[in-house]
């Protein structure tokens, strides 16, 4: 009897441990905004040192100007033995004018994004099909020979 309820207890802990680890493991990245940081956005005028202030630092710049700035978000779901996948992407776009307070903003989310596939592809180097040791070598040797 006593043995009948012990292997009851440790398979019903078993199954415990298996629908748990089964279940999804949600992670948020990024700059997150609020629906408030975007009502205070649209409300007020405010300047770059604001937005620090109440955003934090961007999460990218722009390369071509640094009056434009990027706040990237998104939402990964994650479960035991499958893919990771996005379940939301967010990006704040802020642009600022020459006086360094907000021009305009623009949210782009899921449905704007472009899905893009990445690419596997590895870029072969000379240096490990000849073995590093070979090479050192072979510059030590062509250094001691363009000496004479």
């Amino acid at each position: 009897m006593f043995f009948y309820k012990l292997r009851f207890i440790l398979s019903y802990l078993i199954i415990l441990t298996l629908i748990y680890s089964c279940s999804p493991r949600i992670s948020r990245h990024g700059n997150f905004f609020s629906q408030d940081d975007i009502k205070l956005l649209q409300s007020t005028k405010l300047n770059k040192s604001e937005i620090l202030e109440i955003l934090g630092q961007p999460s990218t710049r722009s390369t071509f100007s640094d009056n434009v700035w990027y706040y990237i978000f998104f939402i990964q779901k994650e479960r035991a033995y499958f893919k990771v996948r996005n379940t939301s992407n967010t990006v704040l776009k802020i642009k600022f004018d020459n006086k360094q307070n907000v021009k305009s903003y623009n949210i782009i989310q899921n449905k704007n994004s472009i899905k893009i596939p990445i690419n596997n592809d590895t870029t072969e180097t000379s240096a490990f099909k000849r073995g590093l040791v070979r090479e050192f070598l072979d510059s030590f040797v062509r250094r001691l020979e363009s000496k004479d």
